[in-house]
């Protein structure tokens, strides 16, 4: 028996078609995403034209851009995974948790939470890739959601993360590295965090570890499984669509 329900096809999935309100929401939560982005990018940006060509510009990225990534970043956190679980958006629930949490733990639980790291050169390493991930990321989604048809979107999005995953994840895993030392003397940053929880933070150092090694097997199954959106997206290199 044939399904007599509409569906749109998105990312080589299919999904229900959204209604106006659900439609709406994702043309403004992307729309805002992209703007966030593109501001944490000038951010960046603007720090290097006033500090370049010093050999220590990059100690200032991390004070240039902290502010607008500590605040959106737990709340995309939050409503990329409701996206995901709710069906909004045709994205597995797990690899979406887990790279918005990658995140979120960079930023709050090892840069905020061990100031020394916030002055090396892995932060800009982290920022970067995902500030040009991102610009071009959101605004393929408000167009994917308008139903316009953008191939330069379409090009960038699946083609820009062939380079900047593995970068910013390896930008990632040094920022942690450079962690361990800081936490193993004891200079956390706890300030505003209760004494009643602050003895919990004497473990910190194994958690860090445990990320560390946790994440090239999370990572790895995530950039495969871009390869094939990819593949579906663009098509195989001299292949040509019908």
């Amino acid at each position: 028996m044939g399904k007599d329900r509409k569906t749109e096809r998105v990312s080589g999935k299919t999904r229900p078609p959204l209604g106006p309100i659900a439609r709406s929401w994702l043309v403004f939560y992307n729309a805002a995403n992209a703007v966030g982005w593109s501001y944490v990018l000038f951010l960046f940006v603007r720090h290097l034209l006033h500090t370049l060509p010093s050999p220590t510009w990059y100690e200032g990225v991390y004070g240039a851009v902290k502010d607008p990534l500590k605040a959106f970043l737990p709340l995309s956190f939050i409503f990329e995974v409701l996206h995901a679980a709710t069906g909004l958006v045709p994205s597995g629930v797990v690899p979406t948790a887990l790279q918005m949490f990658a995140r979120v733990f960079i930023v709050w639980g090892v840069a905020h939470l061990v100031p020394k790291v916030q002055t090396t050169l892995y932060i800009s390493l982290v920022v970067l890739p995902w500030c040009l991930c991102e610009v071009t990321r959101y605004p393929y989604y408000v167009t994917n959601v308008l139903g316009v048809k953008s191939d330069v979107l379409l090009w960038c999005r699946y083609t820009f993360f062939i380079v900047l995953y593995p970068l910013g994840a390896f930008g990632e895993v040094l920022t942690m590295y450079a962690a361990l030392g800081p936490i193993k003397e004891g200079a956390l940053h706890l300030a505003g965090i209760p004494s009643s929880l602050q003895g919990a933070f004497q473990f910190y150092y194994y958690v860090i570890v445990v990320f560390l090694l946790g994440w090239g097997p999370c990572w790895w199954p995530i950039y495969k499984h871009m390869f094939r959106q990819r593949k579906k997206a663009l098509g195989s290199p001299g292949t040509k669509k019908e």
